[in-house]
């Protein structure tokens, strides 16, 4: 399991032990043999992180272009049922 907010610099990863190790700017600062308990401490530090960095409004004009190239994105995409061949007969497992 692998988890960052890289903005803040903080990372949560299993060790080769299989502990939960919490790392803020290079330094180990918790281990956790339970993953519940590493998630939850992540996350409060998580969260006090992100109150120090300001949030970035996006203007209307970068919402439409975003919003444009998302539909041009997911239009294009690999439809399976409309490229499949067609389907094949399958015998029978019956002998005679």
């Amino acid at each position: 399991m692998k988890l960052a907010y890289i903005p803040g610099e903080l990372y949560l990863y299993t060790d080769e032990d299989g502990f939960n190790c919490l790392v803020l700017k290079g330094e180990m600062i918790g281990r956790f043999r339970s993953q519940r308990e590493g998630i939850r401490r992540f996350n409060e530090l998580r969260s006090r992180l992100e109150e120090g960095v300001p949030k970035t409004e996006l203007s209307d004009e970068e919402k439409r272009n975003l919003l444009v190239r998302e539909i041009g994105e997911s239009l294009t995409r690999h439809n399976s049922l409309r490229n499949a061949g067609p389907k094949k007969r399958t015998g029978t497992r019956t002998f005679g």
